[in-house]
């Protein structure tokens, strides 16, 4: 059995008592200090603060508190997260970390899907609901391939609903108003932990809030109402984009949306949960008046977990809980009366608990407790995992509850025993499906997707094709639901293929270029003007008429009205190619390939460094100018080893090795003013000369810091005191008379 949650925060409607049975103001508890517990309701979600919704940046790429909804970037709710890994387990004991302490929770067993079609003999209490569409996911057992390629082939109708008369919509999310700045979209939600983090103030009320430099002040008391004020503000933000989409779509001959089930952040949650009317009111009747005013159909999907026929009394409260909030949110869209009534929640049965005879058993008693709202807008449909239309047409004929027929989940599961298959044998049960929805006037809508190409199990064939190559054999007035990962741009792919109405409204867009928004503008800069100089009349008048003919000054481009904004432009460019999503976003700064030894990193340059320079201290610790014997290329050897702490390192060669591996001081460059003087040509002495110079060369010293070895060697040294060269007589001058050019007496 499951032990109960606990959080800090009461509910609004709840008394918390103390040990000493004393009241407490939850809004003045310190925020450090451990809270008592509340109390769990068991009542419906509680109605809203009074506090107006708080003003909050709710642009996902500015605040990176505001995440994405998962359900949203799905195909569609039961195509759960991506990445998400895959495992098999019958239970799982999972810690949820509550505010106050972790809690232990024990959730159902999670089945492993069968790969082959539904049989009467088969179990369901092995179903693996993970994720079938996480990447790298695809490898199956040898075993498990063979039986599914030894399947029938399926057989498919010819049948193609041309020319086409209904409605094609797609779910929840726009991928080219996603990448618009600013984003427009309406599945923006949070964290708990960001909920409770803004029940502070902020450190400055005054300024807006800033990721770094304005966040909640932690040390200052917390309030409860302060922090759902920030949860409903971004579901105004959702709801407030709601027109946006709808006037996107009606622009681009899309006339079907499914609004997203996170528009209003853990609205159902049994804490944190709120009504929407006493704040999303007035937003959500603007967007249903723009729906009626389009005749767009809107319809939800509540996730796989809201499940009605689980055997956890927890679960179906959740459950119910989930379906008012989904139902509330329909209705404060104060759409007209047909509109109304095909605004539907689709439900897939859930699990089967080791035994799906008694839960559909417990659905059906669980559904006749649902208010008659619920129950108007409550539709089921066939899952890839559990039930097939066989298994939920009974219960839908019964109970009076419409059949949405998912063709993508029929091919993987089916009762072999009664249909092939493919699209073909389905079509023999269309009248009874059709019946369940003219019985209470909703206009019927069917699902479409298609399993990746290269899909061959069970499990493979569940994961979405990012879009559809055809139409199912459907109605030609149905409304068509297309669950893929592209979203909108599915339903153009189908639009150019089969030339449906509204194919010739968009285009191609530019590679990472967008002319429908109002990007930042700077003037580009003039060119420095020269100094004025007087000039006669003739140039004053020839400067003044190229002045006239000049070009005119760069203005600003013109200014998109809001309503236009991320809208596609004038041409209608919002079509992209299959994989070619980034070319919604501004292309990213290409990095060109550097030198190998350029590209060497801070680390390897600052290590060279310190081994160098290690080899010098060591040099210089050392003291001994041993006699240079080796070459430079064991300096660097040294080094090393001086670097690694080598104890056998002799520091006295190191240093003369060093000192012969040191790079040489360049020469002085020439005055920047004058040319590069050449060496003076000595002329060749003549003998008489070669005899007084070695005459002259006994009588004073000679400075040989010039000379060559063969010049040092032949000059004769005088033993007594050098003098010092004068101004007169300056080195280089005495090197010239020092010079004996005569050859030995060998010679």
């Amino acid at each position: 059995m499951a032990k109960r949650k606990r959080s800090s925060l009461p509910d609004a409607d709840t008394t918390v008592l103390t040990p000493k049975t004393l009241p407490v103001n939850v809004a003045s508890v310190d925020s450090n200090m451990m809270p008592p517990q509340p109390v769990r309701r068991t009542s419906s979600r509680r109605a809203s603060t009074q506090v107006p919704p708080a003003d909050i940046d709710t642009n996902p790429v500015t605040n990176d508190k505001i995440k994405d909804g998962k359900d949203a970037l799905r195909a569609s709710p039961d195509a759960e997260e991506p990445g998400a890994g895959r495992k098999k387990r019958k239970t799982a004991v999972t810690k949820v970390k509550k505010e106050t302490e972790d809690v232990e929770v024990e959730e159902p067993a999670k089945p492993v899907m069968p790969a082959t079609p539904i049989k009467k003999a088969v179990k369901h209490d092995d179903v693996d609901r993970e994720d079938p569409e996480a990447e790298g996911e695809e490898d199956a057992d040898p075993e498990e391939l063979k039986e599914a390629l030894s399947r029938p082939p399926p057989v498919n109708s010819s049948y193609l609903p041309l020319p086409w008369k209904g409605r094609i919509g797609y779910a929840c999310l726009n991928t080219y108003l996603r990448a618009s700045n600013p984003p427009v979209f309406t599945s923006r939600t949070c964290r708990i932990a960001s909920i409770l983090e803004h029940r502070h103030p902020l450190k400055d009320p005054t300024q807006p809030e800033h990721a770094t430099k304005n966040r909640p002040d932690k040390d200052q008391s917390a309030d409860v109402a302060r922090g759902q004020a920030y949860v409903e503000a971004l579901g105004l933000a959702n709801a407030r984009d709601i027109p946006k989409m709808l006037r996107w779509n009606d622009r681009y001959g899309i006339k079907f949306m499914r609004l997203s089930s996170e528009m209003f952040p853990f609205a159902s949650h049994d804490v944190y949960g709120y009504k929407l009317a006493p704040f999303a009111s007035e937003a959500l009747s603007k967007a249903g008046r723009v729906a009626a005013e389009l005749g767009h159909r809107l319809t939800t999907h509540p996730g796989q977990f809201t499940q009605l026929g689980s055997p956890r009394k927890e679960v179906i409260t959740a459950s119910i809980r989930d379906l008012d909030y989904h139902c509330e949110l329909l209705g404060l869209l104060k759409l007209p009366e047909q509109q109304d009534r095909d605004a539907v929640m689709i439900l897939h049965m859930g699990g089967v608990f080791g035994d799906k005879a008694a839960t559909i058993e417990r659905f059906k008693e669980n559904y006749h407790k649902l208010p008659q709202k619920v129950k108007d807008r409550l539709v089921l449909e066939n899952d890839d995992v559990c039930y097939s239309v066989h298994d939920l047409l009974p219960v839908c004929e019964e109970l009076n509850i419409p059949l949405v027929l998912d063709y993508h989940h029929h091919n993987i599961v089916f009762d072999a025993d009664k249909i092939r298959e493919g699209t073909l044998d389905i079509m023999d049960l269309y009248p009874r499906i059709k019946a369940t929805w003219t019985k209470k006037g909703i206009t019927q809508k069917m699902h479409y997707s298609e399993p990746t190409p290269s899909a061959i199990t069970g499990r493979q064939r569940r994961k979405h094709n990012p879009r559809v190559a055809t139409l199912p054999p459907c109605a030609a007035d149905m409304d068509l639901m297309i669950e893929a990962k592209d979203k909108e741009q599915a339903v153009f792919e189908l639009m150019r293929t089969f030339k449906l109405p509204g194919f010739d409204t968009f285009n191609d867009i530019v590679p990472y270029t967008r002319n429908d928004e109002n990007k930042p503008w700077k003037a580009p800069k003039k060119p420095k003007k020269a100094p004025k100089k007087k000039k006669s009349k003739a140039a004053e008048e020839e400067a003044e008429e190229e002045v006239e003919d000049a070009e005119p000054e760069a203005q600003p481009p013109p200014v998109i009205p809001d309503e236009e904004v991320g809208m596609g432009g004038p041409e209608g460019r919002v079509y992209w190619p299959p994989g070619m999503e980034e070319w919604l976003r501004p292309k990213k700064r290409e990095v060109k390939a550097r030198d190998p030894e350029k590209a060497k990193t801070t680390a390897e340059r600052a290590a060279a460094r310190r081994a160098e320079k290690a080899a010098w201290q060591a040099a210089q610790e050392a003291g001994n100018a041993a006699a240079v014997t080796d070459t430079p290329a064991s300096a660097s050897a040294s080094a090393s080893k001086i670097a690694d702490g080598d104890p056998g390192l002799n520091l006295e060669k190191t240093k003369s090795v060093y000192n012969m591996a040191k790079p040489k001081k360049p020469a002085r460059a020439p005055p920047s003013g004058g040319k590069k003087k050449s060496a003076k040509s000595v002329p060749t002495p003549s003998e008489s000369e070669l005899s007084e110079l070695s005459e002259e060369g006994t009588e004073q010293d000679v400075d040989m810091s010039d000379m060559t070895d063969a010049e040092e060697i032949a000059a004769p040294v005088a033993k007594g005191k050098r003098s010092a060269p004068t101004r007169a007589t300056n080195g280089r001058s005495v090197k010239r008379k020092a010079v004996n050019y005569a050859e030995g007496d060998e010679d």
